[in-house]
């Protein structure tokens, strides 16, 4: 495949080689410091295990087909998938400690933490949220969908997680 200049990102093409990848980023303006910032990005994302392998979840994710679960659920969403990356491209590899990634049966994705029994469900336009700490319940629901709303309610968790493990 021949990548031509286009307003589209790579990572809209479904499969790309390195030299397609390398071709796309030598015909884009981009300066110095952005390209050290891909490199340390394309490091993190290979060498931490847990961006590793949430990215090899969603993999796994997106080829789910109509009722893959045998009672008809929907495949998880393309957007939901791509939500769920716009947050993982800003975030670090500690943050998705302990949290695990599964395929809801209404085309969601449903997040939980091992560690503090969070539940972060994960559609297309919104997310909710849901969490028992120190006996305290704390939730919302129908929360328009954007990744700086999704990382401050995840690294709280985190920061439970992290104070509780103190103690």
């Amino acid at each position: 495949m021949q990548l031509t200049h286009t307003a589209n990102p790579v990572a809209n093409f479904p499969f790309a080689t390195y030299a397609d990848v390398m071709y796309y980023l030598h015909t884009i303006r981009i300066t110095p410091e952005d390209k050290q910032k891909v490199v340390h990005r394309l490091s993190e994302e290979i060498s931490g295990k847990n961006l590793s392998r949430i990215y090899s979840r969603l993999d796994y994710l997106s080829t789910l087909k109509d009722d893959w679960d045998g009672e008809g659920a929907l495949p998880v969403s393309k957007r939901v998938i791509d939500n769920l990356k716009s947050v993982l491209l800003i975030s670090l590899d500690a943050d998705w400690q302990d949290w695990l990634v599964g395929a809801d049966a209404n085309a969601a994705l449903g997040l939980q933490s091992d560690k503090t029994n969070a539940c972060i469900s994960l559609g297309a336009k919104e997310f909710s949220y849901y969490a028992r700490i120190n006996g305290k319940r704390l939730g919302e629901s129908h929360i328009n969908f954007n990744s700086e709303k999704y990382i401050p309610i995840s690294l709280n968790f985190n920061k439970f997680r992290a104070e509780s493990s103190l103690s």
